[in-house]
C-alpha cells in the first residue's frame, strides 16, 4: 500500500508540473494578458494539489527506502532534495509572485525574468521526477516484459518455507544476488499485493533452472502458489537488482541475514563455490530454531566444500539437550561479531532482512564505525 501511495503521488505531482509548465508556455506563446493572468491564479490554487502530493513523496520514500543501499533507490534519494528544494525556493515562491504581478497587469522585465526563471525550475523538476519514476520502476520490476516458465517442483524446506524450482527462458541470465517478479499467468486468486510478488532468485546463475524460495504466509497469493501442481504455467520478469557480490576478491564480505533473507545469499555462496572463486565470506545466520532455517543443511555443506566460506548458525530461540549446540544463541551484537572478524572496519557488509533487522545491524555497524560505503543494505515488507 505504501508502494502504491508513493507512486499515485509521484504520477499528480510530476502530471501537475507537467500541467504548470506547459499553460504556461502556451500562453505565454500564444495568449493575451488576460489569459496569462488566468494560468498565473490556476497555477497558485493548483500549489493546493502539488505541495501535499510532493510532501506524500518525500515521506513515502523516505519511509520506503529506510535501510537500502542498492544503486537505484540511492539515485532516487540523491534527487528528492534537489526537487523539495527547487519545488520550495523557487517555484512556490514564484507561483506567488507571478501571480500577484499578472493580476496587477505588471507584464515588465522583471516578471519575464521571474517567468524565465520558473520555466527552467520546472523544467529541471520535470526531468529529476520524470528520472525518479523511472528508476522507480526499475527498483519494482515492472520496468521489464514477462517470460512464460513452468513450474518444475516445490519442496518444504523449513517450518512454513517452501522452495519452487522453475525453468529458465530461453537466454535467461542473472547475477548472483539478482531478484524476479514471479505472477500467475491466469491469477484465480489476488491480495492487496496483486497476483505477483519479488522473490529473491536462490540458484546460481550457472545452473539450469531457477530456484526461489519464500515463506508461506496466509496470503491468497502464497496459499494458491503453495499448491501449485507440476507443469503449471507461470510468468517471470527480470532479474532486477544490484544486491552482488564486490568483485574484489581481496574484501573480506559480512553476511549478516535472518531467517528467509538468506534467498540472495544463497545464490552468492553456491555461485563462488561451484566457480571456486577466491572470495573470502562469513555469514552470521540468525533464526528462532534450526527447523526455521531454511537451507541450514546446505549451508554447512557448502562451508565443508569452500575453505573461505565460514558460517555463524545463530539461534535465538532455541533450547538445545545436554547443550549439544555448536552455535551462538544471542541476538546478533557488537561483542559476537568482534568474536569472528579480527578487523570490524575492514570488510563490506552485507544485510538483508525485515526493516528493523536492517536498521538495527546499520545502528551496531555505525557505533563501529564502519565506513557507509562499506554497508549494503536491502530491506523488505513482510513475506
Amino acid at each position: 500500500m505504501k508502494t502504491r501511495i508513493h507512486a499515485i503521488a509521484g504520477v499528480v505531482g510530476l502530471l501537475t508540473i507537467l500541467a504548470f509548465w506547459s499553460s504556461t508556455v502556451v500562453s505565454e506563446l500564444f495568449g493575451s494578458y488576460a489569459t496569462i493572468a488566468a494560468v498565473k491564479g490556476m497555477i497558485l490554487k493548483g500549489m493546493f494539489i502539488l505541495i501535499p502530493a510532493m510532501i506524500i513523496v518525500g515521506a513515502s520514500g523516505t519511509s520506503l527506502s529506510a535501510g537500502r543501499t542498492d544503486a537505484l533507490v540511492l539515485s532516487k534519494k540523491k534527487r528528492m532534495p534537489f526537487i523539495a528544494a527547487n519545488g520550495l525556493l523557487i517555484l512556490v515562491p514564484m507561483a506567488f509572485v507571478l501571480e500577484a504581478r499578472a493580476a496587477a497587469g505588471e507584464f515588465d522585465t522583471t516578471f519575464y525574468l521571474f517567468q524565465g526563471l520558473e520555466l527552467l525550475a520546472g523544467a529541471v523538476n520535470l526531468s529529476l521526477m520524470g528520472l525518479n519514476m523511472r528508476d522507480g520502476i526499475r527498483v519494482s520490476g515492472r520496468g521489464k516484459s514477462a517470460s512464460k516458465i513452468k513450474l518444475l517442483s516445490r519442496e518444504m524446506i523449513a517450518d512454513n518455507t517452501m522452495a519452487f524450482n522453475i525453468s529458465k527462458p530461453e537466454g535467461f541470465e542473472h547475477k548472483a544476488g539478482q531478484w524476479i517478479r514471479l505472477s500467475l499467468v491466469d491469477p484465480v486468486v489476488t491480495d492487496d499485493k496483486g497476483g505477483s510478488r519479488e522473490l529473491s532468485i536462490v540458484s546460481a546463475p550457472q545452473e539450469p533452472h531457477i530456484t526461489l524460495a519464500t515463506r508461506v504466509s496466509d496470503s491468497a497469493f502464497k496459499q494458491y502458489l503453495k499448491g501449485l501442481p507440476e507443469g503449471t504455467e507461470l510468468a517471470i520478469a527480470g532479474p532486477n537488482g544490484s544486491f552482488t557480490l564486490d568483485e574484489d576478491p581481496a574484501r573480506q564480505a559480512v553476511f549478516i541475514v535472518g531467517g528467509i533473507g538468506i534467498t540472495p545469499f544463497m545464490s552468492i555462496i553456491r555461485h563462488i563455490t561451484y566457480a571456486g572463486l577466491p572470495h573470502n565470506i562469513i555469514v552470521f545466520y540468525s533464526n528462532r530454531n534450526p527447523n526455521a532455517a531454511a537451507f541450514l543443511s546446505e549451508l554447512e555443506d557448502l562451508e565443508r566444500a569452500n575453505p573461505n566460506f565460514r558460517l555463524v548458525k545463530i539461534m535465538t530461540d532455541f533450547q538445545a539437550e545436554n547443550n549439544q549446540w555448536d552455535g551462538e544463541t544471542d541476538l546478533i551484537n557488537h561483542e559476537m561479531l568482534a568474536r569472528y572478524i579480527s578487523n570490524l572496519k575492514e570488510p563490506i557488509y552485507y544485510c538483508v532482512g525485515p526493516t528493523s533487522m536492517v536498521l538495527s545491524t546499520k545502528e551496531i555497524l555505525d557505533s563501529i564505525g564502519v565506513p557507509r560505503q562499506n554497508l549494503v543494505f536491502e530491506k523488505f515488507n513482510g513475506y
